[in-house]
């Protein structure tokens, strides 16, 4: 008897032996297929454009691969309160994957970048203008289930307003003049302030660069000081509503005006140099005589010519190449005489100032 029951403990321990091979571990659950919400979205407005941006996921919570991608939903909710359940307003299909065939001499596919544009209401910046709605995504599965709603970012909804429609561009000395004309702004409503964005770009640059923001008014004008001379440019006036409110600071950009070319030919001298002053040395040391004289501060100045002259005699310059700073040592002096001097100053495209005002100087007769 005591044979038979250690014969079957035996037995069963070896069917239990066999049952366990190929089970490593304990059977998994089946995946729930919720993606994971996305972290990175993006919103922009341009007008009534609000432009989203995100990447799709590509893995569930449960860390497992998505093999279908999803559907998404944009969510779209009044005020700035995060929300809790997604306000859907759009679905988008989800992205069609590329053919088996395809795939099989390429590289693994990076992430899925996907972009909506979704048009704002206008009501809503007429019924609160500084008001803002919060905008997000939500990935839903095959069965119509989520893991949640993506980072969610607030857009104002604040109104336009009209750009000027006339608008010239013109080179001077000291800068290019931006003008324009229109319709006049409208008094912006609290928490709103209605600017005017001045923008320029090198003729064939991809984008405009914002040079400054000024208050906007039917007749106005900017001088613009940070251009490069010899190149052509594009200049165009955008308005923007910029909102602080609810703790927030936000800037819409709306219409943009015409576009007006120029071209920054470089005509002008540098400034007439001031401040000339000449004073003779000989203590200790060769005599000479030393000038001096105010800097110019032009960014695109290339130098200095010295000139001299004796009374009656016509002027010579002095240095064969240009003086970089506002100082000159004149070496080349007799005794008895008297030197008149004057600077000009010299640009990068050899313009050429009016000579300063003149200064003289006088060399003692030596003494036996």
């Amino acid at each position: 008897m005591r044979l038979r029951i250690v014969g079957l403990i035996g037995a069963l321990a070896s069917i239990a032996l066999l049952a366990g091979c190929g089970t490593p571990g304990s059977p998994s659950l089946p995946s729930l297929n919720l993606p994971i919400p996305p972290t990175d979205l993006t919103a922009s407005r341009r007008g009534n454009k609000v432009t989203l941006d995100w990447t799709l996921p590509h893995k569930n919570t449960d860390k497992t691969i998505i093999k279908h991608n999803p559907i998404s939903r944009i969510c779209r909710h009044e005020g700035t309160m995060l929300m809790a359940k997604c306000d859907v307003v759009a679905e988008i299909p989800p992205p069609t994957p590329k053919p088996a065939e395809r795939q099989k001499n390429e590289a693994p596919p990076g992430p899925v970048r996907i972009h909506y544009v979704d048009t704002l209401p206008p009501e809503l910046g007429l019924e609160n203008p500084a008001g803002f709605v919060m905008y997000g995504v939500e990935e839903v599965n095959a069965h119509g289930r989520s893991a949640g709603i993506s980072n969610q970012v607030p857009i104002p909804v604040t109104p336009t307003i009209a750009a000027p429609d006339k608008v010239s561009a013109e080179v001077s000395a000291d800068g290019v003049h931006v003008s324009w004309s229109g319709p006049a702004p409208p008094t912006p409503p609290a928490g709103v302030t209605y600017l005017y964005r001045v923008m320029r770009r090198p003729v064939g640059a991809p984008g405009f660069i914002v040079i400054d923001d000024v208050a906007p008014s039917a007749v106005g004008s900017y001088l613009d000081k940070t251009f490069g001379w010899e190149q052509k440019y594009e200049y165009r006036i955008t308005t923007l509503s910029q909102v602080q409110a609810n703790g927030l600071n936000a800037g819409v950009e709306g219409d943009d005006s015409p576009t007006v070319e120029v071209f920054t030919r470089d005509i002008y001298p540098p400034a007439q140099p001031s401040g000339l002053q000449a004073v003779y040395s000989s203590v200790g040391q060769k005599p000479f005589i030393d000038l001096t004289w105010a800097p110019n501060l032009e960014s695109d100045l290339a130098g200095y010519n010295v000139f001299r002259w004796v009374e009656g005699g016509p002027p010579q310059k002095l240095n064969p190449q240009l003086v970089q700073a506002s100082s000159y040592r004149d070496e080349n002096i007799e005794p008895g005489k008297t030197y008149v001097y004057a600077v000009s100053a010299v640009d990068l495209r050899n313009n050429e100032s009016p000579r300063s005002a003149e200064a003289s100087e006088t060399v003692p007769t030596k003494t036996e």
